[in-house]
């Protein structure tokens, strides 16, 4: 499993990171081309949604969910947040923020939902989730903080542990909710660094 597992974290890893600095570029474009973006990626994400619930193959509805999921986030999380209309990650949205994760746990538990729904809602819960903590760490308490160096080594830890927990994983479902909480994890760390200015990276290019 660890070989598909790797399979599954390189192929959502260029689609997240090419819509990464594909938002980049087209925010420097000006507000209409952010509005375009906007509409592109709901659609993509409404429609990897219900294609999520429909099509055949438990790795199919994995990936359509995963990557629908990363396209509402860049609608919701990102473009949203761009043009000014409301920032999901500011600390006032916590209780929100709580309440969603909770829905998100409970169906997981009790499997109230498809399973490519709920990787839709489960990738975008978890990068809604990780850039919450990430973004008031460093807004609330500067980004040099000591809590900014231990979330990131526990993020560290945690992508190890989920690195681990993939390759052991006994069906494909698991196998890729490992390799997405891997990357997430992963990603997170990365981002840590960038907000430290410690690697270059994409806020370059704002």
């Amino acid at each position: 499993m660890g070989r598909k597992g790797l399979k599954c974290l390189l192929f959502v890893l260029v689609i997240f990171g090419g819509t990464y600095l594909t938002l980049s570029m087209v925010y420097k474009l000006g507000t209409l081309a952010t509005i375009i973006a906007g509409l592109v990626l709901s659609v993509l994400g409404v429609g990897f949604l219900f294609s999520s619930i429909s099509v055949t193959g438990r790795a199919r509805r994995a990936y359509y969910g995963i990557f629908s999921g990363l396209f509402l986030w860049g609608v919701l999380g990102e473009v949203i947040e761009r043009l000014g209309i409301l920032a999901i990650a500011d600390w006032q949205m916590f209780p929100i923020l709580a309440f969603f994760t909770f829905l998100i746990v409970l169906f997981g538990i009790k499997k109230y939902l498809p399973e490519g729904l709920m990787f839709s809602l489960g990738h975008f819960n978890a990068i809604w989730f990780l850039h919450f903590i990430m973004i008031n760490e460093f807004e609330l308490m500067s980004r040099t903080s000591w809590v900014t160096y231990v979330s990131c080594a526990l993020f560290f830890l945690l992508a190890i542990f989920f690195g681990v927990k993939m390759t052991r994983a006994e069906n494909i479902s698991k196998n890729m909710a490992y390799s997405l909480a891997l990357l997430l994890t992963s990603w997170t760390v990365l981002e840590y660094l960038w907000g430290w200015r410690i690697l270059p990276g994409p806020w370059m290019i704002h």
